[in-house]
């Protein structure tokens, strides 16, 4: 929810402030739920994911394997979507595939002038796990732009993990990961999916590396658990600053605006600017 504040009135300098420091507050709490999730995966494993499963998102299940997409489902998925999704999906995909091919670094060997044989040899990571956000939206576009590199790459293993509240998955990503050859998926969010990823259970196997967006409590999971497991970045709730006066386009500032605040609740989208009515 918009929320305007008045440089010339008073009490604007402790307000500000107090909405710069909110999230500081709400992150320590985060910081605790998580430490206690990475704890119970550890010692509960899949018993621990069906529990934190069904407290988190609403779904209920009573054996792990339910928790594992089914190749009925994805094939139904193909079937909701519009064809002129699949068509944009199978174009990007092949967009951004083009482009990471480029990129793939070359093994170079030689010998220096005293005999010695030097050089680099690039060989693709053996897993990978990639958090596909499903909470409160629904991101193909993560989904395709942190497959297609692995793909492209060579990886052998690639494992999703997306929320299904109230057991529901978006039928856009199952039919995405469908297009990109992906068959291990997780209906499983949260810092109990980066958990299971970087730990393993006895149902899910570790994987070298996680990718992906989320919310606070994957961005922390993904912090605490650097090192064990291999991360891109935490990404967690992000903010944005604009300065924009009347001169600006006002369309293109609020979708400026509008690319951070939709990653997370906690994401903080703030504009100054001299003209109330823009």
């Amino acid at each position: 929810m918009a929320k305007i504040l008045y440089e010339n009135k008073k009490g604007f300098t402790d307000n500000f402030k107090k909405i710069l420091i909110k999230r500081e507050n709400i992150d320590s709490s985060v910081d605790l739920v998580v430490e206690n999730i990475i704890k119970k995966i550890k010692v509960g494993e899949d018993l621990a994911l069906i529990e934190l499963t069904k407290r988190y998102d609403n779904f209920s299940v009573s054996d792990i394997n339910q928790l594992l997409v089914q190749k009925k489902e994805i094939e139904e998925s193909k079937k909701i979507i519009d064809q002129k999704i699949l068509s944009s999906l199978k174009f990007a995909i092949k967009r951004i595939k083009d482009y990471h091919k480029r990129q793939i670094p070359k093994n170079d060997f030689f010998k220096d002038k005293h005999g010695i044989l030097l050089g680099g040899l690039w060989n693709p990571i053996e897993s990978v796990g990639l958090y596909v956000p499903g909470g409160t939206a629904a991101y193909p576009s993560s989904l395709i732009m942190n497959a297609v590199p692995a793909i492209v790459a060579g990886v052998k293993r690639i494992v999703i993990t997306v929320p299904a509240i109230n057991g529901v998955l978006n039928p856009v990503i199952l039919a995405c990961a469908n297009l990109l050859g992906i068959k291990e998926i997780y209906k499983i969010g949260g810092a109990q999916a980066i958990a299971a990823l970087a730990m393993g259970t006895k149902k899910i196997r570790k994987v070298d590396k996680i990718v992906g967006p989320g919310n606070a409590y994957v961005a922390t999971a993904k912090k605490k658990l650097f090192g064990l497991v291999g991360i891109d970045m935490i990404a967690g709730p992000s903010e944005i600053l604009i300065i924009a006066d009347k001169k600006n386009n006002p369309e293109h500032i609020a979708i400026d605006l509008l690319s951070q605040a939709e990653h997370d609740k906690l994401a903080q989208s703030i504009l100054i600017t001299d003209d109330e009515t823009f």
